[in-house]
């Protein structure tokens, strides 16, 4: 071998010990991340019909991060606990 392929050869293993590093460094906050983002997803669609069905009885619950998240994540109960304490204090 060349010294050449050598460099070659060192230079790749480098690149691909640090995409290791890289990728072993990132993979939790990642996967907080996307739980984190599926989660929103989950409480846009949760508050959505809460206020469609219930809208016609005159309650609603406001769209914030805080209430997506918590619809979310707490999905039924937090539902129910953001229309509780929206009505409590309003």
């Amino acid at each position: 071998m060349s010294a050449l392929e050598w460099n070659l050869l060192v230079i790749g293993l480098a690149v691909l010990l640090g995409l290791y590093i890289v990728v072993t460094l990132f993979y939790k906050p990642l996967g907080l991340l996307v739980r984190l983002f599926v989660c929103a997803i989950t409480g846009v669609v949760l508050l959505s019909v809460f206020n469609f069905i219930l809208g016609y009885v005159g309650l609603h619950v406001a769209f914030n991060p805080f209430t997506v998240l918590v619809a979310g994540i707490l999905q039924l109960p937090g539902l129910i606990m953001l229309l509780v304490l929206t009505h409590w204090f309003i």
